[in-house]
């Protein structure tokens, strides 16, 4: 799978910000993920969201996207497909926060964090689909600290196989998230 990171912190640049106007704290009821407007047509990122925010999770989100992409949109060298297989495409954004105040609080636990889940996400066999992780600045109930904006798309030749490789790139997205996130306190 393809699959980068990188950081984006400056005055200009978008921070993550808990509560904002509209915000839905899944953290206390998970299942609230099937009734957000960006799941109605992914039920794999209502899924994700779901696994993310779920009590034995080491994070939670605070706001996601989905939008659809067209072949303009993707380069296929990105996503490891030929240009047969880069016609349409899915992608989403998660924004992800660490539950550990620690971890919350350091940069550095979210560099090493975002570098070891790159590691293993590369090595998995998945092509038609790209992860990207961005470590930005995160105000949470006024806490100054870090979060981690999950970025997933993937690509087909037709909507159906866009769908069944974003659900798979999302899945294993997640999983290493919360996997890395949670050796990142250790």
């Amino acid at each position: 799978m393809e699959a980068d990171w990188s950081v984006e912190i400056g005055a200009d640049l978008p921070i993550v910000a808990v509560p904002w106007e509209g915000f839905v704290d899944l953290r206390r009821e998970p299942s609230l993920a099937q009734s957000l407007a960006e799941t109605t047509t992914a039920p794999a990122l209502a899924q994700m969201l779901v696994k993310l925010n779920a009590a034995a999770s080491p994070v939670f989100t605070s706001k996601c996207d989905l939008w659809t992409l067209a072949a303009d949109d993707i380069d296929p060298l990105e996503f490891e497909a030929s240009r047969e297989d880069a016609q349409v495409g899915t992608a989403c954004y998660i924004d992800v926060i660490a539950r550990d105040p620690t971890i919350f609080a350091s940069f550095a636990m979210h560099e090493a964090w975002v570098r070891a889940a790159m590691a293993e996400l590369r090595e998995m066999a998945l092509s038609q689909a790209r992860v990207e992780l961005v470590v930005r600045e995160a105000l949470v109930d006024d806490l100054e600290g870090f979060a981690v904006t999950l970025y997933t798309a993937a690509c087909s030749s037709k909507e159906a196989g866009v769908q069944s490789t974003f659900r798979d790139a999302l899945e294993a997205a997640a999983a290493i998230t919360i996997k890395r996130a949670a050796a990142a306190g250790e």
